[in-house]
């Protein structure tokens, strides 16, 4: 189900996509998702742990996000180069990092 849908009065988006979120609708199908989590972003913050002051640390997310995108768009049958372009991948990969930089500061995870 699209983030969206759950709030929506009457029962989803039409064909005029224009105002879905369509990062925050796949961060929030990434976080929703144990596997997606453990499986693809747990490795890359295990990794960020390591080079956390890194000004490229963000492209330790670009891979894991674009698998995660690639289930989220085959699911909801979407064209993934239009829904997530790269630029797009780029943006979330580097709020991703920013967000897990903090967590990882705060030693909210076991990283040893």
């Amino acid at each position: 189900m699209l983030l969206k849908e759950m709030w929506s009065p009457l029962g989803g988006p039409k064909a005029d996509n224009s105002e879905i979120d369509w990062l925050d609708d796949l961060k929030f199908f990434i976080d929703d998702n144990e596997d997606l989590v453990s499986r693809f972003m747990m490795p890359a913050v295990h990794k960020h742990a390591e080079f956390k002051d890194h000004p490229s640390a963000f492209k330790l997310y670009v891979r894991p996000i674009n698998r995660c995108a690639e289930m989220y768009c085959k699911k909801f049958d979407l064209n993934k180069e239009e829904v997530f372009p790269e630029s797009k991948i780029i943006e979330l990969a580097q709020q991703v990092c920013e967000q897990q930089k903090q967590f990882i500061d705060k030693k909210d995870y076991e990283t040893d």
